[in-house]
């Protein structure tokens, strides 16, 4: 009987686990709406937005934040290795890019999900939402040129 008692309850455990994560600082629509290409400085890209994840330079890998979410520890924080050509190419057929451009690149993400886990049986599901805001800059003149918000809803 004790037996039986044990396995019973050894089938029957499970635990459900919610988890949230957050990445960066919120990147403000009203502050995006301001930046004005050949007008905005340098300056002013960091007093409204602060600091960048990554500053991008033409032909060099750049280390980005991702977001591991796993059974055992939600939320850790990595870093992936990327090309940065990947985001100039998005400027490119509306700019003539030298040396002096850089990309200053902010993001912003926000996930929540579950995991259930049993024996023998897992799941892990959820969302991540993720803002990202590239500002094509001028190092030699100070000035915006482009930029591209992406706000996922």
């Amino acid at each position: 009987m004790r037996n039986y008692y044990f396995t019973s309850m050894f089938l029957c455990s499970c635990a459900i686990m919610p988890h949230k994560y957050t990445a960066g600082e919120p990147i403000k629509e009203d502050m995006v709406k301001m930046i004005q290409p050949g007008k905005t400085t340098k300056e002013e890209i960091i007093q409204w937005f602060g600091i960048p994840s990554v500053i991008a330079k033409k032909g060099e890998k750049m280390s980005l934040p991702t977001e591991l979410v796993s059974m055992s520890v939600a939320g850790e924080i990595g870093r992936q290795e990327v090309s940065s050509d990947t985001f100039f190419n998005l400027f490119s057929t509306k700019h003539k890019l030298t040396e002096s451009h850089r990309i200053y690149y902010y993001t912003y993400t926000k996930s929540k999900g579950t995991t259930f886990a049993m024996p023998y049986f897992g799941y892990t599901g959820g969302k991540a939402l993720t803002d990202k805001l590239l500002v094509l800059i001028n190092e030699d003149t100070g000035i915006v040129e482009d930029y591209i918000f992406r706000k996922q809803k």
